[in-house]
């Protein structure tokens, strides 16, 4: 038996890890030149900078244990920042990936077939199986199996043959979020992690000051919903001007910083989640996960994975 796994970030990666772990060869498409989703990082000049998620807490200790049991710990440190203002719940920490963000992926990803900048846009029952197709509408494969760890506004284009399961994600309601790094000479006397700082900045984050990074006084700005929103489609030269202007107001000292990149995602958070744990649909063999169907945590996306895993291997599709 085989499963095709679509998206890469942490709901994806678990799902895969789990199913391949229990025998089933899974092959994981994404988008993107590696893996991580909203954990992702980018590399500049000799360092890597975590413009997604830039650190995560975990809560339950099942999640504590997935992690301890599968990642080295050259990959996965504790961070307990600094933090200046209120944090809400998806801004407490606890891990972070070493170098990088998506090193915690990778390193999960790591006996999964993986297939990165490969962008599924099409899927098609032939007999028992699935067929999918990339972007220029070449076959990829066929598979027993095919589960779709993406934004819900993404998957839901995937489902043009399954118009009942499609409804189920048209309640779900997700965020942008605009992203500007910039770098300073020498690194500022603030804490490790700003709430609020600015109106229309809902969050700073020292990216230096993260275990294992080596390139100095790297700042990791994101924008306010609302702010995010009203400027979406914008282009990102623009965003990068205004975003470092709200740093300068609120960052008197930070006279002498540039902006390195700007990066707008465009379904950064979840606003109004699915309400439960995974879709499976046993007699298609098609299943859905992401942070997105319980919250907006890297912790949901975990548990959506998890239970994503459990209802495929518990389903008597996956004995055929």
């Amino acid at each position: 038996m085989n499963a095709a796994v679509v998206g890469a970030g942490m709901a994806g990666v678990t799902v895969a890890r789990l199913l391949q772990e229990a025998g089933i060869a899974v092959t994981l498409f994404d988008k993107s030149k590696g893996s991580g989703g909203r954990l992702a990082s980018r590399q500049y000049h000799g360092d890597w900078i975590d413009h997604g998620a830039p650190y995560f807490g975990a809560e339950q200790p099942a999640f504590h244990r997935f992690l301890q049991q599968r990642l080295a710990s050259s990959v996965l440190a504790t961070w307990q920042p600094g933090i200046g203002g209120l944090a809400a719940a998806d801004e407490q920490s606890c891990y972070v990936g070493v170098p990088r963000s998506s090193a915690v992926t990778r390193a999960l990803l790591a006996p999964v077939c993986f297939q990165p900048s490969t962008r599924v846009a099409r899927l098609q029952r032939d007999g028992n199986r699935w067929q999918l197709f990339n972007d220029g509408d070449s076959l990829l494969g066929s598979w027993d199996l095919v589960l779709l760890a993406l934004p819900a506004p993404q998957a839901r284009p995937l489902l043009a043959a399954l118009p009942a399961l499609a409804t189920q994600l048209a309640s779900v309601e997700m965020e942008p979020c605009w992203v500007t790094v910039v770098q300073t000479a020498t690194p500022l006397p603030l804490p490790d992690v700003e709430i609020g700082a600015h109106p229309h900045l809902r969050r700073i984050t020292h990216n230096s000051a993260k275990p294992g990074r080596s390139r100095q006084g790297i700042y990791v700005l994101q924008a306010s919903t609302a702010w995010s929103q009203n400027h979406l489609e914008e282009p990102p030269a623009e965003i990068g001007e205004q975003m470092h202007q709200f740093w300068l107001d609120c960052r008197p000292p930070a006279r002498d910083s540039q902006i390195l990149f700007c990066h707008r995602w465009r379904y950064g958070f979840t606003r109004q989640a699915l309400g439960q744990p995974c879709l499976w649909q046993a007699a298609e063999r098609i299943g859905l996960c992401g942070d997105w169907c319980l919250g907006r945590r890297v912790e949901d996306a975990w548990l959506s994975g998890l239970n994503l895993a459990r209802q495929v291997l518990g389903s008597p599709a996956a004995t055929l």
